[in-house]
């Protein structure tokens, strides 16, 4: 499975308005959301009993998504919500009960369709951005941590073939990725990746074969998490799900908290509330502590040297160059303040783990 850019389909309202209507009758458009690969149409109809709106999105797949894959990220779904986790609800069609339609373009390819409950609220990158002191920053990563942990735990035990297969921004492919694509980046700071991969190599290539894999969501980005008005976190797109390391997303997720740590603040602080709740509702195992930050980092190596690479095919777009620079801002900070190497320690104390990597008693 590999979902282009290219083929991203490009569909009206009215091209999908038949095939919402087998989810139910009198939705309208409220309006598009942002998707990658995918598009969005969310969607309402007024509750003549309660006065109020349902909400839903309907998703159009890519055409590149087999059916194995769609319906991994729709059993992933439904695990991590039976597991206690804030995601959307799964919804069936009215007749025959199924949760995905298809929908057949101008081309004659086909695409799988979904209807998603819609979870109201702010993405985590305004929240955190909005957040008035740093108690009420930890507040929300802490809540972050339990959202994100709980996905994480109720993913443990599946299995399906479609989790298994090559993307670039899989962590287990992660040097393979920014080894091929670190020629796309600016001279100047070449040198910035090639030290954080001669560290990786050196501190956390000896760890990796003792991490567990397992299916993971693998992209709780800070533009797929949701702040309700309760404070409660909602896990969104599961279209990033692979077999990769199982602290994936605690790292990942680590990789876009410590952008909205300030600058007074130390990083490895800054993140530990969302460490601790995320532990509690996922337990990391003494490895998963040792490469945490690690691979936190180089996921955000990953992303510059994407971001490098579609500079190159789109040299004109000005909103790729400004989006890489927080990235490298985080990098450069990372470097001046030297807290990689004393990072798994730091970790490992604040979870009780003992400094030879065991647990404590």
């Amino acid at each position: 499975m590999d979902s282009t850019l290219d083929d991203r389909p490009t569909l009206t309202w009215q091209e999908v308005a038949t095939v919402v209507a087998r989810f139910g009758e009198g939705f309208e458009l409220e309006k598009m959301l942002p998707s990658e690969r995918d598009q969005n149409f969310l969607i309402r109809r007024p509750d003549p009993i309660s006065g109020n709106e349902d909400r839903v999105v309907f998703k159009v797949h890519n055409p590149n998504d087999s059916p194995d894959f769609v319906e991994l990220q729709s059993l992933a779904l439904e695990r991590a919500v039976a597991g206690g986790a804030s995601c959307q609800r799964l919804l069936r069609t009215t007749g025959s009960n199924e949760a995905v339609e298809t929908l057949t373009l101008a081309s004659g390819r086909a695409c799988l369709c979904r209807a998603l409950s819609f979870l109201p609220g702010r993405m985590l990158a305004e929240a955190a951005a909005a957040a008035a002191s740093e108690q009420e920053r930890a507040a929300l990563f802490a809540e972050v941590g339990r959202s994100v942990g709980r996905v994480s735990a109720g993913l443990q035990g599946l299995e399906h073939p479609a989790g298994d297969r090559e993307f670039p921004w899989d962590l287990c492919a992660c040097e393979d990725v920014i080894t091929l694509r670190s020629g796309d980046v600016v001279a100047e700071r070449r040198h910035i990746l090639d030290g954080f991969l001669e560290r990786y190599r050196a501190r956390l290539k000896p760890v990796l074969g003792r991490l567990r894999r397992s299916i993971a969501h693998n992209d709780p980005n800070d533009h797929n998490l949701v702040v309700a008005s309760s404070g409660s976190v909602g896990v969104l797109d599961f279209g990033d799900i692979l077999r990769t390391y199982t602290v994936a997303d605690a790292a990942i997720c680590m990789a876009y908290l410590l952008f909205h740590i300030s600058p007074g603040a130390g990083l490895l602080e800054g993140v530990l509330p969302f460490v601790l709740a995320y532990h509690a509702e996922c337990p990391l195992e003494a490895a998963e502590v040792d490469a945490l930050f690690g691979l936190a980092l180089m996921r955000v190596c990953t992303s510059v040297s994407m971001s490098a690479y579609q500079t190159k095919l789109d040299p004109d777009n000005e909103y790729l160059l400004i989006s890489a620079q927080p990235a490298w801002k985080l990098l450069e900070r990372v470097v001046a303040e030297g807290i990689e190497e004393w990072a798994p320690a730091f970790f490992r104390k604040a979870l009780g783990f003992d400094t030879d990597g065991s647990s404590g008693p």
